[in-house]
């Protein structure tokens, strides 16, 4: 009996486990439709819980509320899943930092940074407006952009390594420069409000990023 128990025990507490899981994935997936499609502010806790067919106190229970959904949105969007590894330590971002030769390191970044736009950039407004009438996004906000710029400073480097990197720039000013082609805000402009095709909008900030950081 007590070995019947022990065997029951583990199997119960994995069914809770995926339950909780696949509720926190439900509520994530609804919260996320309703920031793009009405914005943080207009998004209330009440019609996230209706949008993912759950209570209320389920919302709060299961994700810790308004705040922690956006950045977890935004954070899964970013990277394409919900595994808790930076996109500079996954595979392309490991092959990234072996290649030492300039043109593919451009090419290889852009077509890590033009895939990640493509999902996170609709949240990135969502942030950036949110961010000037509440503190919490105002935090999320200031550390998306420092990661942005530890992003570009990866790549400056990378580029200055590989020896080509244009004369009349120091690594500090070519991470500026490179902050300006990975802010997801200039997808949303070109690829969501003017219309560009994601492969478009790939080529072009491959070829800007050419002309404006190698010799």
């Amino acid at each position: 009996m007590d070995e019947q128990k022990s065997t029951r025990a583990p199997y119960r507490s994995a069914l809770r486990a995926r339950h909780a899981a696949a509720t926190r994935g439900a509520i994530l997936d609804a919260a996320t439709g309703l920031f793009v499609d009405r914005g943080y502010a207009a998004t209330s806790i009440d019609a996230i819980a209706e949008a993912a067919g759950v209570g209320r106190s389920t919302v709060f229970t299961a994700t810790g509320g308004k705040s922690w959904l956006l950045k977890t949105a935004y954070d899964r969007a970013l990277a394409g899943d919900d595994e808790p590894v930076p996109l500079a330590e996954r595979p392309e971002g490991r092959r990234l930092e072996a290649l030492t030769d300039a043109t593919e390191i451009i090419t290889s970044y852009v077509a890590i940074i033009a895939a990640a736009q493509g999902r996170v950039s609709a949240l990135y407004e969502v942030v950036r407006v949110a961010a000037d009438s509440d503190a919490e996004v105002r935090l999320l906000w200031q550390e998306i952009q420092q990661e942005r710029l530890t992003g570009a400073r990866r790549i400056a480097g990378y580029l200055a390594a590989a020896g080509d990197l244009a004369d009349r720039l120091d690594t500090d000013r070519a991470a500026d420069i490179v902050t300006v082609y990975n802010d997801p805000g200039v997808h949303h402009q070109l690829v969501r409000t003017r219309g560009w095709s994601q492969d478009d909008f790939q080529e072009w900030l491959a070829r800007a990023l050419h002309h404006e950081l190698l010799t």
